[in-house]
This record gives C-alpha cells, structure tokens and sequence, in this order.
C-alpha cells in the first residue's frame, strides 16, 4: 500500500486550488460576446411608445419604488408587452436606490438617474448617448417644474413650478420648496416629485423616440467653444482644468471678489 504523506496531499490540494482559481480568472477575463462590428452584442431594443401614457404610469410607478424606479419600470414593462423577454425579467427594482438622489444623499435627480439609465441600455452609440442625456439634463436645468397634471392624484393641490438651474435632487427640491412655501418630507413635496418624474419620462420617452426615428441626426457635432466657468476649470486643455461637469456652477457656487471677471 503506497502511504500519501501530509506533504504531498497538501502539495495535491494547493495545486487543484491554484488550477481552480486560474480557470475562474480566465472566466473573468474573457472578452464579451461581440457582433459583427466588434462591438459588444445586445439583444435590447427599442421601440416606439407614447409618451403621456407613460408619464402616467410612472407617476403612479412613483408611489411604488420612488422617482429613478418610476421612469425605468413603467418603459421595460411596456417593451416587455412587446417583445416579451429578455425585458420582463429586468430586474426594476434595483432601480430603487436612486431614490432621494441616490440612497437618499441628494445628488443626482433619480427621476433623472433612471432616464440616463435607460439611454444607456437603448443606445449604443456613446457619443449618441452623451448628446442624448445632455439634452434631457438641460432641459431639466431650465424647464419651469412640474407641468404634469395627473387624472387621478395622490394629493390635490394647485402645483406650484420651479426652475431647479441644477440636475441634483437637492437643489431641484430647495428650489421648489423655496417657491411653493412647502417643507421637504411632506405628502405636498411629495406630490411634486411623483409629477416631475411624470415629466422626465415623458421627456425621455420623446427623445427616444425621436432618435430612433433618425438615429444618425445625433450623429457628432462640433463641440461649442467653451465659456464661462468651463472656459478655465473644466474644458481640456483650459487654463486650469480643475473641474469637471456640464452643470451650471452658480446654482451651487459663488464668485470669489478677486476672481476675473466672467
């Protein structure tokens, strides 16, 4: 009987181990499936929705899992109607964490959060996708907020608008608050951010809709010449280059004395 010493079993054990480990670091290191472009295959697609009854959805989608949720649910739930999977088996409620900017931290809007998301799953072009949520987060930064007017509210109540001149939660919240005379945490603040992710989604299904009619009429476009802040803190190759973003910086920051003039 040939006796295996406590060396050499433990000799045996290690290199199965190591064999293991380098048959999962291939696994993970193994490149995505690619289609004929050499670019990662994606079996998601879009197509043509209406945008007020998905502002209605999500509005009442909001109650559910909050604003981030309440723009991306209600779109895969129709695409799921549609094409059937691999959308009804998306798993929406992860969306859930963009609640409150984010875990509830006040960054970026969620209603927002989820309308990025779901150009990113849909449009696989990058720079289609950067032009696209560039449009939808200026227009977000501008617009007066919120228009929708729900059939069946939670809350009635004359909506009063804001222009949040921000993309984060917190800012676009102030804002309101500061305008309606409201309090944050409230059933009325509350309404308000169910209305606004009505507005998003209606807003993000239009832009989609309206890319994937021309896909190529978003194609790349000369940038604008820098201004402003972005002049010296935030275009490559400014003077500074310290920053970076596409926000409008006095909305959270304000102009030293000595600074040049802008």
């Amino acid at each position: 009987m040939n006796l295996v010493t406590r060396r050499q079993m433990l000799a045996t054990v290690g290199a199965a181990a190591g064999a293991c480990a380098l048959s999962s670091s291939k696994d993970i290191q193994a490149k995505p499936n690619t289609g004929k472009d050499n670019k990662p295959a994606r079996a998601w697609k879009y197509s043509k929705l209406r945008p007020d009854y998905l502002a209605q959805q999500a509005y009442y989608a909001t109650a559910k899992g909050h604003c981030m949720y309440g723009v991306f649910a209600p779109v895969m739930q129709q695409l799921g109607n549609k094409f059937g999977e691999p959308y009804i088996s998306f798993p929406v409620d992860m969306m859930v964490y963009g609640a409150g900017g984010a875990g509830g931290w006040g960054s970026l809007c969620g209603a927002l959060n989820g309308a990025a998301a779901l150009t990113g799953l849909f449009v696989r072009d990058e720079t289609q996708q950067k032009q696209l949520i560039s449009k939808l987060f200026k227009w977000y930064e501008t617009a007066k907020l919120p228009t929708f007017q729900p059939s069946k509210p939670f809350v009635k109540m004359a909506m009063p608008a804001s222009i949040s001149n921000s993309i984060l939660c917190h800012m676009s919240v102030t804002k309101w608050c500061k305008v309606s005379g409201e309090k944050t945490h409230t059933k009325e603040q509350k309404e308000r951010c169910k209305r606004l992710t009505a507005d998003v989604t209606r807003k993000t299904v239009e832009l989609l809709n309206a890319h994937f009619a021309a896909p190529h009429a978003a194609g790349p476009t000369r940038p604008p010449k820098p201004k402003g802040c972005v002049a010296c803190h935030t275009a490559k190759g400014s003077t500074i280059q310290n920053s970076r973003g596409k926000m409008s910086c006095t909305s959270c920051h304000t102009v030293p004395g000595k600074h040049p003039k802008v």
